[in-house]
């Protein structure tokens, strides 16, 4: 039902030579009778394609071979395979191993089939096979198939269906005396009697099947309506994994109750299905190509899918542009009309699912790690799993001894030899020491740590509720920091990718001897210094000296000025001297010198603006540009301090909670609460390859967003609303433009999006996940690179391997308590 609104517009609206109506996930299989191996795969991740042909009413089948990550489409000289679309193709439905897909004949003896991924509906196989049927008539009669029978068209898949059936049957060979050994002799069948009431019953109509609804609402939203579409409504059914029709015609309507004050209204001439708030928790989705809008809604028992495909292009307008403007203006608390036009085009873009980028950068750098772990990849996920089995097992034993928070308490509460982390020579004397021999104390520590690491990674301050809360992953020593109420856990990186208990500071005290718990932590000074800020004293800043764990200098940034948030002065100020940082202020950035007495803030390197402009976050470049957000949900691109912004990007609505740039500049992620906004700052067109950082951007160019979010329907296994936290990209300081990924979570999930797949696919649902069995605070790549993952939790940290997310199942995604699905 989706792609059928579209067929036109995607196959035989395309030019030449363009990939149309497609199917975006499945495998290919080649059969060859006779052959030695009877059935092969040919591309294990492969899509399937119409592609119109230069020729008028000729069109190629195309299965194309999905890129491996790190690999440049030169690598393979067989990355697809066409085939021309006629009747002698006897294209048909199939399925292998219970699942769907297609079988269609070449022109010589090999036989072909596609079978699609879970995540392509019904109604889109449905769909893509009438296009094929479509294509098929138009060779044959060389007319458009607009000129067709409704028939005709249709007689061109059931023949096709019937030769695959008479295929079936005649590569069953039966003769008499085989079907008499398994079923007796044979006799002539007589008629039995009919009952008439079930006979009456058989040629009854077939009720529909019914679906778990959401309570019907007590009323509907009253107010003005500002919007009206139609349409069908679809809702997700989590058993099958596919969305059912629930309602042939429904009406949305947008309804402003109040001022900026919107509700969403969904009902049939039988029933009314939903009345919700227009809110960011909605994670709507907008499809031009379908026509489709599909959103989340949430009751007190469970989250539903739904998704609404209207009965034309002009409703589906209506409902995107309306839908658009109601959630900006219900963010901004502002008029939509006080948005220029290329901002409200900057916005819709944003609000729709398929919104193509500019091409990815040329040149894409892969390294030996990168191979060898897509070699190995398998060999680790059944190792991994191992260990987990291991560790659940070493888990439930625990827990019969002694509870998580009394173990977390026991390790932070020993007193460590040193308060401090260890500096370079003590590194270099350790290890020569450890090679000769190692003292009991230490064995015991360094088990204590370790086990630490598993089951616990912080303190509180003695009454028990403090939390993990911050990380900071550094580049030297390889050491992470973890906050725990007034204390900071430290953690030691090992030569396998794995993360132990290393030592402790147990008080964050400021050079008075006052404790409190820090709200920002950043590494510092070649992580030498960690600057925490205190969320009680926002003008102040300390520096913790690591050699020695205790705060050395307080800084007073400013009388007047509060500081809400700081970032290194470059990509990668940590790993040098550089004293000075980033400061933000709600409406000011600024150079802290911390070697400058009274006022810290540099006077000729500090942009402030007249009105409140809400700034949360800033990300530098290596050049030192800077990406500042704010809670209005606007991106500020500044090529240095001290001047005004090159490039302002409009706001969304949402606040911008975290923010992060690669190194050359050329991708800005932002995180907002339900999605990620990604960003490609290359100015188009522009000769020099400038970015916005540079020079601002032509009034009527604003760069496409792309909106990385969770599909609706894999939010209604996880049960409960998105809310990401800070989405960071790999550092790669030895290799510029090198960042591939991106890491975020949300609840106990922990997400990657591969960007390289993201900017070539152009779909930003594509991500890996995994599951932890408590809320995830904070993540990071291990720094240098993207094969492991930093993951604290309220009571542990942990270190992942990337090749330990996998594609979202149902499985994977529903929420475990206790080591079983709910």
């Amino acid at each position: 039902m989706y792609a059928l609104r579209s067929l036109s517009k995607l196959v035989w609206g395309a030019n030449e030579g363009a990939e149309t109506f497609k199917l975006a996930s499945g495998v290919l299989y080649e059969e060859r009778p006779g052959a030695k191996v009877a059935r092969k795969c040919i591309y294990k991740d492969s899509e399937l394609c119409i592609r119109k042909t230069s020729t008028s009413y000729q069109y190629q089948l195309v299965a194309i071979r999905a890129l491996e990550e790190g690999e440049d489409l030169s690598d393979s000289l067989d990355d697809e395979r066409s085939f021309l679309i006629g009747i002698e193709l006897k294209f048909t439905p199939t399925t292998f191993e219970g699942a769907h897909g297609f079988r269609w004949n070449d022109v010589g003896e090999s036989t072909y089939e596609f079978i699609a991924d879970e995540s392509v509906t019904k109604s889109v196989r449905e769909a893509f096979a009438m296009a094929v049927a479509r294509c098929a008539w138009e060779r044959k009669h060389r007319r458009e198939y607009t000129e067709a029978d409704a028939g005709e068209v249709k007689e061109i898949m059931d023949r096709a269906e019937d030769e695959e059936l008479e295929r079936l049957l005649d590569s069953v060979k039966l003769d008499d005396a085989d079907i008499e050994a398994a079923v007796g002799p044979m006799s002539p069948v007589k008629p039995r009697p009919v009952d008439p009431e079930v006979a009456a019953a058989a040629a009854a109509p077939i009720a529909p099947p019914t679906f778990d609804l959401p309570t019907e609402p007590a009323e509907m939203a009253d107010g003005e309506i500002t919007v009206s579409a139609l349409g069908e409504l679809y809702m997700f059914d989590a058993p099958s994994g596919e969305f059912v029709q629930v309602a042939k015609e429904v009406a949305l309507t947008v309804v402003e109750v109040g001022k900026y004050e919107y509700y969403m209204n969904v009902a049939s001439n039988d029933r009314s299905f939903t009345s919700q708030v227009i809110e960011p928790e909605m994670n709507a989705v907008f499809n031009h190509d379908h026509g489709s809008l599909i959103w989340n809604y949430f009751d007190q028992n469970r989250a539903y899918s739904f998704s609404m495909v209207t009965v034309d292009a002009k409703h589906y307008e209506a409902l995107h542009q309306g839908m658009t403007r109601a959630a900006y203006e219900t963010l901004n608390q502002e008029s939509w009309n006080k948005a220029t036009v290329a901002s409200q085009d900057y916005i819709l873009d944003a609000y729709e699912e398929d919104v193509d980028m500019l091409p990815e950068p040329e040149m894409w750098t892969s390294d030996e790690e990168d191979e060898e772990y897509e070699e190995e990849e398998e060999v680790e996920e059944e190792d991994d799993e191992e260990e987990e089995e291991e560790e659940d097992e070493e888990s439930d034993k625990e827990e019969d001894e002694e509870s998580d928070e009394d173990e977390i308490d026991k390790i932070f509460n020993r007193a460590p030899g040193s308060q401090g982390v260890k500096t370079s020579r003590e590194v270099e004397t350790e290890s020569e020491s450890e090679s000769e021999s190692e003292s009991e104390s230490e064995s015991e520590d360094e088990s204590e740590g370790e086990s630490g690491a598993e089951s616990g990674a912080g303190a509180d301050t003695g009454s028990g509720a403090a939390k993990n809360s911050k990380l900071a992953v550094g580049y030297k020593h390889g050491r992470s920091f973890v906050v725990r109420g007034s204390r900071i856990g430290v953690f030691r990186h090992t030569d396998g990718d794995e993360i132990v208990f290393d030592t402790s500071i147990n008080h964050v005290d400021d050079t008075r001897g006052r404790e409190f718990t820090p709200s920002t932590m950043m590494l510092h000074e070649q992580d030498s210094a960690l600057v925490l800020q205190d969320a009680q004293r926002p003008n102040e800043l300390f520096k913790m000296d690591l050699e020695y764990g205790k705060v050395v200098e307080e800084w007073r940034v400013h009388e007047d000025v509060p500081t809400v948030a700081v970032a290194p002065t470059t990509k990668y100020a940590q790993m040098t001297g550089d004293r000075t940082l980033v400061g933000l202020s709600h409406n000011m950035l600024y150079r802290i010198d911390p070697r400058l007495r009274d006022n810290m803030i540099v006077q000729d390197q500090q942009q402030a603006y007249v009105t409140k402009s809400h700034f949360t976050t800033a990300a530098a470049t290596e050049s030192g540009a800077v990406a500042v957000g704010s809670a209005k949900g606007e991106i500020r691109l500044f090529d240095r301090l001290g001047v005004r912004a090159k490039t302002v990007l409009p706001a969304l609505g949402e606040p911008i909670l975290g923010i992060d740039v690669t190194s050359d500049g050329r991708y800005v992620v932002a995180t907002c609460k339900t999605y990620l906004l990604l960003v490609d700052t290359k100015l188009p067109d522009d000769a020099n390859g400038r970015t916005g950082f540079m020079k601002a951007f032509p009034q009527a160019q604003k760069p496409a967003p792309k909106r990385l979010q969770l599909k609706p329907e894999h939010v209604v296994y996880m049960g409960a609303p998105i809310s990401f936290t800070p989405a960071k990209f790999n550092q790669a300081p030895d290799a510029q433009g090198s960042e591939k990924t991106i890491v975020t979570s949300t609840g106990p999930f922990v997400v990657t999006w591969n960007l390289r797949r993201v900017l070539g696919t152009g779909r930003g649902d594509a991500y890996h996940i995994k599951q932890y069995q408590d809320t995830v605070v904070a993540d990071n790549f291990r720094f240098g690179q993207d094969r492991s993952i930093v993951v604290t939790l309220p009571n542990d940290v942990q270190s992942v391997k990337r090749s330990q997310l996998a594609k979202p199942t149902r499985e994977s995604l529903m929420i475990r308590s206790s080591g079983s699905l709910l």
